[in-house]
This record gives C-alpha cells, structure tokens and sequence, in this order.
C-alpha cells in the first residue's frame, strides 16, 4: 500500500509561479532558472501538483476582469469615461474592433495559460502519490477549470481550438466547443461521485481556494451550459442539483487585488450606463446593489449623444471576493428551461422566487412582489421576464453578451458587436486560425 502521509506536508513551491512557468507556452515546458524545479519534479511531486491547482485556480481568478470586461461593453451594461482605453472605447461605441486591442487577445490567451495548467495535471496526477480522494478532486478541479475557461471564450469569440497543446490548432464552432465543456463537467461529475464531501475534506483544505465548493460549481456549470447549448432539461436538472446557500466566490487575498476594482475604481475607466437605473421596474432594489445610485452621475463623451454613467458598487474593495456563480442564476437557469420545455406554471414559480428576494451584502435581490399567471399569460411573455430577471440578477457577470443572443429578440436590443474577432497575434502564428 502506498504511503499517502507526505502529501499532508506543508507545500513549499509557489502556485502561481508553477502555473506561469508551466502554462507559459505549449511545446516547450522546461523551466530556464537553474534554482526552480524542473517540470518532472513538479508533475511526479504532490506538493508540485498541488501548487500547480493552486496556480491554475489563482490564474482564473485574476483574469476575471478578462470575461467580464467585452461583455459589460458591447452591451447594456457598462459605458466608457474620457480616459478608458481606446480599445475598451471602441468596444462601447460599437466601432471597428482592432484584432491586436488587449481586449481583445486577453481573453483568448488567458483561457490558454489556464487550459495548460489543466492539462498538466490531467496528465500529473494520475498515479502521483496522492491518495484517492485528492486525486480525484484535483482531476475534477482541472476538468473544471478547463471546461469555465473553455466556455468563457465561447461567449466571446465564434470559434475556438479544443486546446492549447496542439500546435496549429483548428478553432472549432460554438456547438464543438460547448459539447466539449459539457464532457469535461460530466466527467468531473463522475470523478467526485465516489467520494463524500468528508473523503474530500483533506483535499478541499489543500487543494481549492478558500470559499469554494467544488461539487457545488461543477454542477452550476453544467447549468449554464446545458442552457447555452439549448439542453434545457439537462440545465434544469443540473441547476435544481445546486445547493443555493452554499457559497462558491474567488477570493484575493493581500497581496492580490480584485481585477475588476483595479480597473473600475482604481484606473477609473468604466461606470454603470444611467438607463440600467431609469430602464429599472420602479422598486426594484438591484440597480442600487450593483451601482452607486446616490453618488453624482459622470458625463462621458464617449458615444454619441454623450452618455451619463453612475459609479459601480459592487467589488470596489481591493480584496472583494468575485462569484463564481450567483444563486439568482441558477433559479432563472430553470424557470427558461421550464419556460423553453413549456412549463409555465414552474416557470413562474421560479421567477417569483427570485423577484421576491431581498438584496445581502454579497447578493443581489430585487425585492418586489410577485407576478401572476395573468401577468406572465405565455412562453413569450415568460421569456421576456427572464430576460429582464437576468439583466438585473447578473449585471457584469460577464453573461450578457450570450443572454442578449439567446434572448435579444425578448429583451429588445442585441450587442452592438456580435463576437470578438480572433487575436491578431494568434492569426499571425497559427495558420490554421482561418483570420
């Protein structure tokens, strides 16, 4: 029997050193300082591995501000001020989107450093000397992050590649990449399944950032994508599996820094657009959660006419936690379903349930009554309502790009752009990027 004690020794290697080094290109892994490890001793080590999940889960969280950032732009969401960057401007006013804009190779190159991490571990882990349960759940881990990096391009560009190790890879279409983060979910399912939340309580204390339920997100993943990809009894079931009162956030510790406040408080270069606020139901509590609607609003020049914005709210600490899911998107998740499976009584139900929330300190609530059959008479009527809970419930979730391109035509309005172009710098290595 192996010796599974030395992998509950305290860890010596830096996680986000790990996940850099090894995620840094796709052939060519070997680390150049003579004083670091080698990659076979990170990938045959426990403590290697379990940095390297680490460094994998840290490297998602920082670049959050990657996923949120397009999305709030080209949609309702956010407006530039004066001093944004040219690229984040372009975004907003609808103009032409230069393929070598940071914003717009941010997403893509970040979705890879994360997919590298993720595949070094599929490839490490099997037969480390972890025991059973750890190793299951850095492999669910890494199939995880894999699959929400994975799904966050999708929303962004049209076609993606699989993955990160094949040079020249293909970018494959919207329903190849969505049927590939749902097999990644489904088998990071499968992997837990064997193993109590206590078999998996030595691995959550080592291997997962604090505030995050791995089984939990696994699950609210397969939610949201199972409702992209237009799998709405799967989606429904896999949201009614989420436990809502169990948290799942990413977490920046000192000396780290919530991406989203450095870039909206810090630099300055975004607010809230005024008609999130004015375009509200009367009483509706949500649009004072998410912005700072007592505080005065910014004129922007930025679009035409000149745009008025309000301060943002929500993360403006330097160490404010980020959901990764919110529960209000796991109620809508299955109150569309039911309404797409033509549900409508379910449907309803579950959008009261979450009308008639009052906001927390970390979750927004609308706080209002509820609506009735007469008021919601149809699918269409339903749908409408969805997107309109949705626009409130998720505000810079990073969601409303792909929310307007399935529920456009019942929200009124479509993205100014309808996907990133792909990376000049990818265009120009990869001949196979089709540019």
């Amino acid at each position: 029997m192996k010796n599974y004690t030395a992998w509950m020794r305290p860890m010596r290697l830096s996680p986000v050193f790990l996940a850099a080094t090894l995620g840094s290109t796709a052939c060519d892994l070997n680390l150049t300082n003579p004083n670091a490890p080698t990659e076979e001793e990170v990938l045959s080590s426990s403590d290697g591995l379990i940095a390297l999940s680490l460094g994998m889960q840290e490297q998602y969280a920082s670049s959050i501000l990657t996923y949120v950032r397009a999305p709030a732009l080209v949609t309702d969401e956010w407006g530039t001020q004066t001093r944004a960057l040219a690229a984040d401007q372009a975004l907003f006013t609808g103009g032409a989107i230069d393929p070598s804009f940071g914003v717009v190779s941010g997403p893509y190159f970040v979705t890879y450093r994360v997919i590298r991490s993720a595949n070094n571990l599929l490839v490490g882990v099997p037969g480390s000397d972890l025991p059973p349960p750890a190793q299951a759940g850095i492999i669910a881990t890494a199939k995880l992050f894999k699959a929400m990096a994975l799904g966050m391009a999708i929303q962004q560009y049209e076609r993606v590649p699989i993955d990160a190790d094949i040079a020249g890879a293909m970018p494959q279409p919207r329903p190849v990449v969505l049927a590939e983060v749902i097999r990644l979910l489904e088998s990071a399912r499968v992997d837990l399944a064997p193993f109590t939340d206590a078999n998996l309580a030595a691995f959550r204390a080592r291997a997962l950032t604090p505030q995050f339920d791995l089984r939990n997100t696994v699950d609210a993943m397969l939610a949201r994508y199972y409702l992209i990809s237009g799998q709405y009894q799967q989606a429904n079931d896999a949201a009614a599996r989420v436990n809502l009162n169990s948290v799942s956030v990413f977490t920046f510790p000192t000396p780290t820094r919530n991406p989203v406040e450095a870039y909206a408080f810090g630099l300055l270069y975004v607010g809230g657009l005024e008609s999130f606020v004015t375009e509200a139901e009367p009483g509706d509590q949500r649009p004072a959660f998410w912005l700072n609607t007592t505080a005065s609003l910014i004129t922007s020049t930025q679009g035409t006419p000149p745009v008025r914005l309000y301060p943002l709210r929500q993360y403006s600490g330097e160490n404010d936690p980020y959901p990764v899911y919110l529960p209000g998107e796991m109620l809508l998740i299955r109150a569309e379903a039911q309404a797409r499976l033509n549900n409508l009584d379910q449907a309803r139900t579950l959008i009261n349930q979450v009308r008639t929330k009052a906001p927390t300190a970390t979750t927004p609530g609308a706080n209002l009554p509820a609506l009735t059959a007469a008021q919601l008479p149809t699918q269409a009527a339903i749908l409408r309502q969805v997107a309109y809970e949705r626009r409130y419930e998720l505000y810079m979730q990073g969601l409303r790009w792909e929310d307007l391109r399935r529920l456009g035509q019942f929200a009124g309005r479509q993205p100014k752009s309808a996907f990133l172009p792909l990376p000049e710098s990818e265009c120009q290595i990869n001949p196979s990027a089709g540019c």
